[in-house]
């Protein structure tokens, strides 16, 4: 395992709207033509900040890009993720011209993606299964938890090698469905890569995947869902696989 640094930064002034606000208007002015700020996500208490970057093109689909800015080098093998690495938090003259050098032509084509009729059916489904209470987990090598991204997990082999469950977002005791779906597994991997899920520890190594509502509210307000979209996710993932969400979420309305 690679081991990384600490993501501990500790940068209080991170919080205040302010320095935001004049992060937000930076990145902006930064970006080449055609791009736009779609959304951002802000760790707390730390110098790392991650912004959806869009790009629309004449068949009016979009081209999307994520660009994480912090202070060390992110934890997730094969991530597709423009990274900037701000060395003086706080100094905006030497992070104006290191976004700039970041966002070429070479980086944009290398990390851009687009939304596929599946992907969008399967954002929606991620953020039904969130209203009934429901998230991914994965459980991870215990040394791997324990070391709580200091060391490089790698989204092409641990995270698929990981098992994978549903369970109930405030307490896996309560509920935690194991699901072996190997192609919903990758997909989820390409997600959270992306930054369309963010991850937070919890207990016997497990590691939630949550939707990043910031992001995928915007996201599936400009792409129209598809009509079929469980159908599409019967002939992608099987008819056993959505039956297993489907009936999750009918018991959690019994216990509303």
């Amino acid at each position: 395992m690679t081991k990384l640094r600490s993501n501990n930064d500790g940068f209080p002034f991170t919080a205040r709207t302010d320095y935001r606000q004049h992060l937000q208007q930076l990145v902006a002015s930064a970006l080449p033509a055609d791009f736009e700020l779609a959304a951002a996500n802000f760790a707390r208490s730390t110098a790392i900040s991650y912004w959806l970057i869009k790009k629309s093109n004449a068949k009016h689909s979009h081209d999307w890009i994520t660009l994480r800015v912090a202070t060390h080098p992110l934890w997730l093998a094969h991530a597709q993720q423009i990274e900037i690495l701000w060395q003086h938090p706080g100094d905006f003259t030497e992070l104006a011209s290191t976004i700039k050098q970041a966002l070429n032509p070479v980086a944009i084509s290398d990390n851009q993606f687009q939304l596929s009729q599946l992907d969008i059916a399967l954002l929606r489904l991620l953020t039904a299964l969130e209203r009934h209470k429901l998230i991914w987990f994965i459980r991870m090598a215990p040394a791997m938890a324990a070391a709580h991204k200091a060391v490089s997990f790698d989204l092409k082999t641990d995270f698929l090698a990981a098992q994978l469950y549903l369970g109930d977002r405030n307490n896996a005791n309560n509920l935690l469905v194991p699901v072996a779906v190997p192609d919903f597994q990758q997909r989820l991997a390409t997600f959270y890569g992306r930054n369309l899920l963010f991850s937070q520890f919890t207990k016997h190594s497990l590691m939630k995947l949550l939707p990043t509502n910031q992001w995928l509210q915007p996201i599936l307000g400009e792409l129209e869902a598809p009509t079929d979209w469980q159908r599409l996710l019967v002939a992608a993932f099987g008819e056993g696989f959505i039956k297993v969400c489907l009936k999750l979420m009918d018991q959690e309305n019994d216990h509303d």
